[in-house]
């Protein structure tokens, strides 16, 4: 089997290191001019931000094996599954999914019984189940939902955290000898999330529908809270 990657980012690398056990990997991003090559395949994943996706697939659409099945890995699913949609083929198999790890997750606790959010897109029965055979393989836990119950849960369990981890950014907490396992939690959200890039950042902020919202919720909520605070007797 080839399985072709475009997007060689800290995540594709680890994705082209998994990927080797079931075939030949071959491996485009913006360093490499091989890009006929990486859409000769029977499995193509799209590894790039998420506000690239939709040119990408606008740029690969006519050169594309119409049996090669298209998956993206995109942190935010309506708007990539939008723009797949869009400007892919009608006929083009694909498949949505979110790897809810990372390098640094899998550097910590394994690849082993970390989860993978899949959508179906459009694909036969046969073409899921041939990705999901080898994503059991890894022993990954597979999460099936729509891409809007996708994006509406991530929008607290991610874009919120990372919201919150990046004001921790601005406040130059550091490592003390008199500290709470608290604040030490703190201090792990804050190293994690300032790992990933500020595009990833504003990508899943901008592009999930629902993210917006929950923000507001947070800063309306902590405004309250202050004003108790100060008027606290």
């Amino acid at each position: 089997m080839k399985i072709g990657i475009i997007g060689h980012g800290r995540f594709g690398a680890l994705w082209a290191y998994c990927m080797k056990k079931f075939g030949d990997v071959v491996i485009h991003d913006k360093e490499n001019e091989n890009l006929e090559e990486v859409l000769n395949v029977d499995l193509l994943f799209l590894l790039v931000p998420i506000s690239e996706i939709k040119n990408v697939c606008k740029e690969i659409s006519d050169k594309l094996n119409e049996n090669t099945i298209v998956v993206d890995a995109c942190s935010v699913k309506v708007k990539p599954v939008e723009g797949m949609k869009s400007e892919l083929k009608h006929s083009q198999p694909i498949i949505a999914t979110h790897p809810l790890f990372g390098p640094d997750s899998v550097k910590r606790l394994g690849l082993e019984g970390q989860k993978i959010v899949v959508s179906k897109v459009r694909v036969t029965e046969g073409q899921l189940s041939f990705l999901e055979s080898m994503l059991k393989k890894m022993k990954l836990e597979i999460i099936h939902a729509t891409p809007e119950e996708h994006d509406r849960q991530m929008a607290r369990s991610q874009a919120l955290v990372h919201f919150l981890g990046r004001g921790l950014g601005d406040l130059k907490l550091e490592d003390q000898q008199i500290a709470t396992p608290d604040y030490n939690s703190l201090l792990e959200i804050n190293d994690l999330v300032n790992n990933d890039t500020w595009e990833l950042f504003f990508d899943m902020q901008l592009h999930n529908p629902f993210a917006r919202e929950i923000r507001e919720e947070l800063l309306t909520s902590l405004k309250n809270l202050e004003s108790k605070i100060e008027s606290y007797e």
